[in-house]
Order: structure tokens, then C-alpha cells, then sequence
């Protein structure tokens, strides 16, 4: 005779969730189908797996900004800080831009409190984070910042804490998480042809935290 197919009788999580919910199986009758533990709760009356990731993995969240393993200030271009040059040679037309980017180490996790934009004359400016979707598929760095470029001649500090929105509507009320491979990128655009070197900057400040969650 041919060998049968065996066809296995035990429930998935999922299913067994349902089958508890619908009434089909007891908590007795579930209890016996596994020699393990599977733990099962109640919400609001109505059978529900543990949630693994709210319970355990997004608390770290919070452990993660009690380690302070570096600080961020901007004092390391290519690290925390990166410079946009427009100019002299060849000189930029009005309408020119230019793109620098910062990433985010892998293996770091980032607080970060300010992010302090410095335009010069004759330069504009905007920054975008790509942990954020932008709807308006502008150029494909993230959304940006600010709903429109700042300055020429500005020196701007997006901030993020508790009081930082009482200064300014844009800013945020908690540290900004920038985990591993985190991209921050600065464009910036000639208002006016340059007639000498102009610098723009950005700089982030904040800690280096301890990577718990990935």
C-alpha cells in the first residue's frame, strides 16, 4: 500500500487565536495541543496573542537614550557635520544646486536634538531625512524639513524637545531616532551668481545612544 500524506491537526497562532475567539476550542482544549506555553491575553474581552514588539522590542526604544556612548555636535565633517561649497571657479549661475548627505553609521543609533542649518548670501537651503515618505516626490531623499527652502543669509536650528515647539511651530517635542543607515541630506541652491566661494553647513547635535533595537 501507498504511504498517506499526513495532514497536521495543530493550529497555527493565528488560527488558534481565532478559534478562541469564535468559541470553537476552550482555553483547555487549546492548552492541550502544545507542551509549550503559548501566551495568550485579553483584550477587552476578545482572546489575543503578546504583541512582542510593543511589549518588548519598542520599550528599548526608551532604554536606548539612557547610554550616552558619543556626542554629536558637528565638529566631524563627514560624521555629524558636512559643508556645501558654491564656487568661484567655475562660478555658479542663479538656479545652481548641490547635494551633501550624512548617514548614519550601521550599528549607531542617533538622538539628536538640533540640526543647525548656516546659508550664506546668495545661497538657499533645505534638509530632508529619509525615515520620513514624501508624498510630494520632490527628489527622492525623504521630506523635507521645511515646507520652503531657508535663507539666503540664515543660520536656522530645527530643534527637537520637550519645550522646542513653544519657539518654533516646526520644531518637535521629542529626540529625533535616527537608527543605523539613516540618510540626512542638504540641498542647497544659488539665488544669485557666485562671484566668490560661499559655504553652506549642517550641523547635528545630539548622542550617540546604545543600540538596542534594529
Amino acid at each position: 500500500m501507498g504511504k498517506q500524506k499526513v495532514v497536521s491537526k495543530v493550529l497555527t497562532p493565528a488560527e488558534l487565536v481565532k478559534a478562541l475567539q469564535s468559541g470553537s476550542i476552550t482555553i483547555a482544549q487549546a492548552q492541550a495541543m502544545y507542551n509549550g506555553v503559548i501566551p495568550i491575553g485579553d483584550n477587552k474581552g476578545i482572546a489575543a496573542l503578546y504583541d512582542i514588539d510593543k511589549q518588548v522590542i519598542q520599550p528599548l526604544v526608551w532604554a536606548e537614550q539612557q547610554h550616552i556612548l558619543g556626542l554629536l555636535d558637528g565638529r566631524e565633517t563627514g560624521y555629524d557635520g558636512l559643508a556645501i561649497t558654491h564656487g568661484p571657479a567655475p562660478a555658479d549661475a542663479a538656479g545652481t544646486s548641490r547635494v551633501g548627505q550624512l548617514t548614519v553609521p550601521d550599528g549607531e543609533v542617533w538622538f539628536v536634538n538640533k540640526i543647525e542649518v548656516v546659508t550664506p548670501v546668495g545661497v538657499s537651503a533645505n534638509w530632508y531625512c529619509d525615515l520620513w515618505p514624501d508624498r510630494l516626490g520632490a527628489l527622492g531623499y525623504g521630506q523635507a524639513f521645511y515646507p520652503v527652502a531657508i535663507g539666503p543669509a540664515d543660520d536656522v536650528e530645527a530643534e527637537f524637545n520637550v519645550i522646542a515647539p513653544l519657539w518654533e511651530p516646526t520644531n518637535k517635542q521629542i529626540a529625533l531616532r535616527l537608527p543605523g543607515g539613516t540618510k540626512l541630506t542638504l540641498v542647497t541652491i544659488n539665488t544669485l551668481a557666485a562671484v566668490a566661494a560661499v559655504v553652506a553647513t549642517l550641523w547635528v547635535f545630539g548622542y550617540v545612544g546604545k543600540q538596542l533595537v534594529v
